[in-house]
Formats: C-alpha cells, sequence, structure tokens
C-alpha cells in the first residue's frame, strides 16, 4: 500500500509527544474550550446562541424567527438594520479568531467564561487532554477553583448572552483518559511535564476560592491558567526529543532566552532567536524519532534499496493528492532526490536512510507534499500565544518576549502567595524549571553552553546579558506590580496573599 505522508506525519506526532499537533489553526481558545469542558465534565450548547451571532450577510435579521427580537431589552423594537448591527457586536465577543487571541488585543475577551460558553470541541482535543491530564496530576484543588468559576453566570459577557443560553441543552462531556506517547513517558523524574504539575499547584494557590457571592467569575484567573497551559505545550514539545532519545541526552532543559533588551540587533537577541531555532530542531528531532517508529510499524525494515527505489520508478511508493501526472512525476523525483542523499551518522542502513528521507520530506518539503509539521504548529501557536515576537506568518528574526499576560501566570507558578524572593532566585528558578534564562545567575551561560548557543560581548559591555536584559526583566516584573528594589541594589520579587 503507497505510504501516505499525512498519516506518517500525524501518527509520528502522536508517538513522539503524545498527541496529534499538526494544525494549522491550534489557538489557546481552542485549549480553554476543550481544558474547561473537560473540567467541568459537560457543556451547554446553544442552537439560539450561534443562530442569533451568525453573521448578518449569510443570515438577514430580516430572515431571523422573531423570538429573538424579544430576547433582548436592548434588541426589541429594532429596525433590521439595528438587529443586524447588534448581532455583529456579539459576534466579536464570541469569535473564536480573535479570543484570547494574544496580537488582536482588541478582541481579546474571553469566550470561555461560563459553562454552557464552552461549546465546539473540535480543534485541539489531544493537545488539551494532556494540559488537563497535568492538571489533574497536580495535587491541588485547582479543578474545583476552575469549576466554581465556570459555572458562576453574573460576569458581564455572561449576563449579556444569558437570554440566549440559558435554554440549551446541557451535554456531558466524556474525557478520554491521555496515554502516554509510545516513545517514553511524559511524566517521571526530571520529565518537564512533572515541572508544570508543580506550577499548576502553585499558581492554583493564587486563584480565586468560592465564598458563595455572585462575584466569583474572574476572567483573569481563567485567561492565567489557559495562558499557562499554551506555555506547558510549547515547553514540553521543545524538550520532548531530549527526554526520548537514546543517547547522549542534556541535563539541562532546552534553552529559553527572553530578550528584554529592546531590540533584534544584539548579542542577546541572537541568543534568543539561536534557542528559538534550537527548540525547532529539537521538535524535528523528536519528530523523525516518530517517524522511525511508524515506519517500524509499516514494515518498511524490510525493504531493501532496490525495494525501494523500484516502487519509486512505478509510482507505487507514496499516496499524492495530485490531479496529473505531470505533478506526480515531479514529487516522485523530489523523493528520489532525497532518498539518494539521505544518510544517516549512526546507521547507514537502508531503513534509517528511508527514515531519514520520510523526515526530510515532511519538513522540507512540507509545502510541495501538502505536511503541516509539529514544529510549524508549535511556532505558529507560540506567536498566536504571545510567547514569541514578532508576530505573523512572515515575521523573521523571531525571539522570546512574552507578553504580560503570558509572563504573570509563570511568575505566579513559581512564587507563592505571601513568599518573596530575590529576583536573583526567581531567575535561576525559572532556569532550573522551565530553562528560562534571562540573566541574573551564574549559570546561564553554561546552560547555554550545553545547549551549543555562545552569547559573546556586546560593543558596548562585555555581559549584555548579565547587564542590560536583566534590567529589562527587572522592569517587566516590576510593571506587573511584583518587584521592588531596595536602597541596597537588591529587587525582592514577592506576591502578597491579598493580590489573591
Amino acid at each position: 500500500m503507497p505510504m501516505r505522508l499525512n498519516d506518517v506525519n500525524s501518527d509520528a506526532s502522536e508517538a513522539a509527544f503524545g498527541f496529534k499537533a499538526t494544525s494549522a489553526s491550534l489557538k489557546p481558545v481552542h485549549l480553554s474550550q476543550v481544558v474547561f469542558s473537560n473540567v467541568l465534565g459537560s457543556t451547554h450548547q446553544s442552537e439560539d446562541l450561534f443562530k442569533f451571532v451568525e453573521k448578518p450577510g449569510k443570515t438577514p435579521s430580516s430572515d431571523l424567527d422573531e423570538k429573538y427580537h424579544d430576547l433582548f431589552e436592548s434588541s426589541r423594537d429594532l429596525s433590521d438594520e439595528q438587529m443586524d448591527n447588534l448581532r455583529y457586536r456579539m459576534r466579536k465577543v464570541l469569535d473564536n479568531d480573535n479570543a484570547l487571541y494574544a496580537s488582536s488585543p482588541r478582541h481579546s475577551a474571553m469566550t470561555s467564561m461560563s459553562d454552557w460558553f464552552v461549546a465546539y470541541r473540535r480543534i485541539g482535543v489531544t493537545p488539551s487532554q494532556f494540559i488537563h491530564t497535568v492538571l489533574d496530576e497536580s495535587n491541588s484543588d485547582i479543578n474545583q477553583k476552575l469549576t466554581d468559576q465556570l459555572q458562576d453566570h453574573h460576569d458581564a459577557i455572561s449576563l449579556l448572552f444569558r437570554p440566549l443560553a440559558k435554554g440549551g441543552e446541557k451535554g456531558n462531556v466524556t474525557v478520554s483518559p491521555w496515554e502516554e506517547p509510545v516513545l517514553g513517558d511524559a511524566f517521571g523524574d526530571g520529565k518537564i511535564a512533572d515541572k508544570f504539575v508543580e506550577g499548576f499547584e502553585t499558581l492554583s494557590e493564587h486563584l480565586k476560592d468560592s465564598n458563595g457571592d455572585y462575584d466569583l467569575n474572574y476572567a483573569r484567573d481563567l485567561r492565567r491558567t489557559i495562558k499557562f497551559g499554551g506555555f506547558l505545550l510549547y515547553v514540553y514539545m521543545a524538550n520532548r526529543h531530549n527526554e526520548i532519545r537514546k543517547a547522549g541526552g542534556k541535563d539541562e532543559p532546552v534553552p529559553i532566552v527572553l530578550n528584554y533588551t529592546g531590540n533584534r540587533n544584539n548579542p542577546v537577541a541572537d541568543a534568543s532567536l539561536e534557542s528559538f531555532r534550537v527548540v525547532g530542531s529539537e521538535i524535528q528531532l523528536a519528530t523523525r524519532l516518530g517517524v522511525k517508529h511508524v515506519l517500524d510499524l509499516q514494515g518498511y525494515k524490510d525493504y531493501s534499496e532496490e525495494d525501494v527505489l523500484r516502487e519509486i520508478e512505478n509510482h507505487n511508493f507514496l499516496e499524492l493528492n495530485r490531479n496529473t501526472e505531470d505533478k506526480i512525476d515531479q514529487d516522485y523525483k523530489k523523493f528520489e532526490q532525497v532518498f539518494r542523499a539521505s544518510r544517516d551518522p549512526e546507521q547507514n542502513t537502508t531503513f534509517h536512510r528511508l527514515v531519514d528521507a520520510v523526515s526530510n520530506v515532511i519538513h522540507d518539503f512540507s509545502n510541495r507534499f501538502d505536511t503541516y509539521t509539529p514544529q510549524s504548529t508549535a511556532q505558529t501557536f507560540a506567536w498566536r500565544a504571545g510567547i514569541l515576537k514578532p508576530r505573523g506568518n512572515r515575521a523573521n528574526k523571531r525571539r522570546y518576549r512574552p507578553d504580560p499576560e503570558m509572563l504573570e501566570p509563570i511568575l505566579l507558578s513559581v512564587i507563592e502567595p505571601g513568599t518573596s524572593m530575590s529576583l536573583q532566585d526567581l531567575s535561576e528558578e525559572l532556569r532550573e524549571r522551565y530553562g528560562i534564562i534571562v540573566g541574573g545567575t551564574e549559570q546561564d551561560r553554561r546552560h547555554l553552553s550545553e545547549w551549543d548557543i555562545r552569547l559573546g560581548a556586546s560593543a558596548s559591555e562585555s555581559d549584555p546579558l548579565n547587564n542590560q536584559n536583566y534590567e529589562g526583566f527587572k522592569e517587566a516584573v516590576s510593571s506587573l506590580g511584583y518587584a521592588e528594589e531596595y536602597a541596597d541594589g537588591v529587587t525582592i520579587v514577592s506576591v502578597p496573599e491579598e493580590e489573591i
């Protein structure tokens, strides 16, 4: 049977990461929809709600059932044109493409602020199951806190749409148990997922408790949970290869150099860009191990070089989505070129060369063969979630500089309420847990060196990471209200009990 590269790509990601990571559409709002519905164990889906906010151009208000004109005080006695405008504005609030979408702050409304808002669990199901599993692994009451908040319908957005949603039918959500990836468990001593279990435990202490009042729902807490979950997803994928490789694993997590220098043309910016490239390379290498596993299961280990070349020549090796023989011939010629050029430095066998060829075709010629890789999924999701700058598909020289809404839950996953630590200790904790490097610790350069990232001196200072960048990070933490610099030059980071 011909090989389907898309299926190999998808199955390889599942083998390596424990979920399919081949979606160009994944956004934080999709994570929230699935994570929160899993937390609740149920969803409300209102046909009326989504009918009302359907594009007026598709279904004009003049064609809507008369009942919709009487659902809101603000909608009664409106003309069709006025009704279209009201529906358009409500649609903006519910727009999945904008909700929790860091590059569109004007439309960053939480669409998962109540249990009935959680709907359409179609995108990002398996990545979200992994995040939900990490939540469940934590020894905290975070699930109960989220449940209480999601079931409170007294926030502004809930009240706005309640007349439409209150009649929606409630359905149970069957949460499929998340299975450990076949190439190696995600949880265990030294695994990055365990660090995030600890992080969720600490973050949960910062979320509001139910006090029986009607003001429980607090969008900030729900946003913190999903933002931290998005950060978890990215860092987990970045470190997966180091966890499942057979030999040569490194002791430190993949470095993520946050660039707070203010520009992209200095040694810190270069190190941040290089760490971004290392993450992409590590995700690709993890996927390659998945490709090897999938091809082994499919029996390709028994193929000789002559078998492979014969099937290529006869156009029987690949299943291609092409309409013309000319295009099919071009694709086969490209695959043959890649296969003939492939070499595995460890084992130069036909099977390992084939693994190398398939992996290279999936990644390096994704446009030709119509594959969307985990590497692209992670990178696109990272700028959508607010981890990477600049954003956009055409952006270049990307660097790590989390949005404040992303940085805050990262900090709160380390600092317990009512406690404090020096900024230097915080920097060390972030480096050890998540691989985040901002400067300020003695181990930064050693950590970078382990991953073959060099950070030189700038034209004006010998150590821009520990000077300029560390100062920029201090300003970012201070702007969130968590840092204070004292007369002796020591900066203390703290979160008071009353903050929650």
